[in-house]
Protein backbone atom coordinates (compact mmCIF):
# COMPACT_ATOMS: atom_id res chain seq x y z
CA UNK A 1 0.00 0.00 0.00
CA UNK A 2 2.86 2.29 1.11
CA UNK A 3 4.54 1.54 -2.07
CA UNK A 4 0.79 2.86 -4.34
CA UNK A 5 0.62 5.93 -2.30
CA UNK A 6 4.42 6.80 -2.65
CA UNK A 7 4.04 6.08 -6.58
CA UNK A 8 0.84 8.60 -7.06
CA UNK A 9 2.58 11.33 -5.35
CA UNK A 10 5.85 11.08 -6.93
CA UNK A 11 3.13 11.22 -10.40
CA UNK A 12 1.33 14.17 -8.63
CA UNK A 13 4.34 16.35 -7.91
CA UNK A 14 6.11 15.31 -11.45
CA UNK A 15 3.63 17.33 -13.27
CA UNK A 16 4.63 20.67 -11.28
CA UNK A 17 6.73 23.01 -13.00
CA UNK A 18 8.59 25.44 -11.70
CA UNK A 19 9.14 29.17 -12.77
CA UNK A 20 11.29 29.30 -15.81
CA UNK A 21 11.73 25.25 -16.37
CA UNK A 22 9.64 25.01 -19.15
CA UNK A 23 9.23 28.49 -20.50
CA UNK A 24 12.35 29.03 -21.07
CA UNK A 25 13.98 32.66 -19.64
CA UNK A 26 11.95 35.06 -18.37
CA UNK A 27 11.59 38.28 -19.83
CA UNK A 28 13.10 41.08 -17.43
CA UNK A 29 10.68 44.18 -16.94
CA UNK A 30 11.92 47.93 -16.98
CA UNK A 31 11.84 49.71 -13.47
CA UNK A 32 9.80 52.72 -14.26
CA UNK A 33 11.57 55.79 -14.93
CA UNK A 34 15.07 54.17 -14.21
CA UNK A 35 16.12 52.91 -17.94
CA UNK A 36 17.85 49.85 -15.65
CA UNK A 37 16.47 46.15 -16.02
CA UNK A 38 15.51 44.52 -13.14
CA UNK A 39 14.85 40.84 -12.95
CA UNK A 40 12.77 39.49 -10.39
CA UNK A 41 14.93 37.45 -7.61
CA UNK A 42 12.44 34.38 -8.72
CA UNK A 43 13.41 34.03 -11.93
CA UNK A 44 17.15 34.55 -11.54
CA UNK A 45 18.46 31.36 -12.42
CA UNK A 46 21.77 29.90 -10.52
CA UNK A 47 23.47 26.92 -9.96
CA UNK A 48 26.48 24.97 -8.25
CA UNK A 49 29.00 23.83 -10.03
CA UNK A 50 29.11 20.07 -8.19
CA UNK A 51 31.35 18.17 -10.40
CA UNK A 52 33.94 18.99 -13.15
CA UNK A 53 35.42 17.10 -16.37
CA UNK A 54 38.28 19.04 -17.64
CA UNK A 55 39.62 16.34 -19.81
CA UNK A 56 36.43 15.66 -21.42
CA UNK A 57 35.59 19.81 -20.90
CA UNK A 58 32.31 19.71 -19.29
CA UNK A 59 30.85 20.29 -15.88
CA UNK A 60 27.79 19.08 -13.78
CA UNK A 61 25.34 21.92 -12.65
CA UNK A 62 22.87 21.75 -9.64
CA UNK A 63 19.88 24.29 -10.08
CA UNK A 64 18.30 22.80 -6.74
CA UNK A 65 14.43 23.59 -6.75
CA UNK A 66 14.73 26.85 -9.20
CA UNK A 67 13.83 24.67 -12.19
CA UNK A 68 16.22 23.72 -14.74
CA UNK A 69 17.67 25.52 -17.61
CA UNK A 70 17.00 25.18 -21.30
CA UNK A 71 19.42 23.44 -23.55
CA UNK A 72 21.88 26.10 -25.08
CA UNK A 73 21.51 28.68 -22.29
CA UNK A 74 25.07 30.15 -21.14
CA UNK A 75 26.21 30.50 -17.49
CA UNK A 76 29.04 32.80 -16.60
CA UNK A 77 31.15 31.22 -13.82
CA UNK A 78 31.94 33.28 -10.51
CA UNK A 79 34.45 32.00 -8.07
CA UNK A 80 34.61 34.33 -4.94
CA UNK A 81 32.66 37.04 -6.99
CA UNK A 82 35.11 37.37 -9.94
CA UNK A 83 34.10 36.23 -13.76
CA UNK A 84 36.60 32.86 -13.85
CA UNK A 85 34.64 31.31 -16.97
CA UNK A 86 31.82 30.37 -19.35
CA UNK A 87 29.57 27.09 -19.73
CA UNK A 88 26.89 26.48 -22.01
CA UNK A 89 23.84 23.73 -21.11
CA UNK A 90 24.26 20.72 -23.30
CA UNK A 91 22.39 18.36 -21.11
CA UNK A 92 21.38 15.38 -20.04
CA UNK A 93 19.41 16.44 -17.31
CA UNK A 94 17.85 14.91 -14.21
CA UNK A 95 16.59 15.83 -10.75
CA UNK A 96 17.84 18.96 -10.02
CA UNK A 97 21.26 18.80 -12.39
CA UNK A 98 21.86 19.19 -15.79
CA UNK A 99 25.48 18.74 -17.90
CA UNK A 100 27.09 21.70 -19.98
CA UNK A 101 30.32 22.37 -21.72
CA UNK A 102 32.64 24.70 -20.78
CA UNK A 103 33.33 27.47 -23.29
CA UNK A 104 36.14 29.17 -21.41
CA UNK A 105 37.92 29.23 -18.25
CA UNK A 106 39.35 27.04 -15.32
CA UNK A 107 36.03 25.75 -13.77
CA UNK A 108 36.28 24.23 -10.18
CA UNK A 109 33.76 22.52 -8.10
CA UNK A 110 31.69 24.87 -5.85
CA UNK A 111 32.02 27.78 -8.49
CA UNK A 112 28.61 29.19 -9.32
CA UNK A 113 26.92 29.66 -12.54
CA UNK A 114 24.43 32.55 -13.02
CA UNK A 115 22.64 33.07 -16.29
CA UNK A 116 24.32 35.47 -18.27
Amino acid sequence: MLKWVTAFVALGLAGCTLPGQWGGTPKPFAKPGSGTIVTAAAFRVEGKVVRTNPRLNFVVLDFGLQGLPLIGQQFAIYRLGKKVGQVRVSGPAWDTYTVADIVEGEIWMGDEAKLK
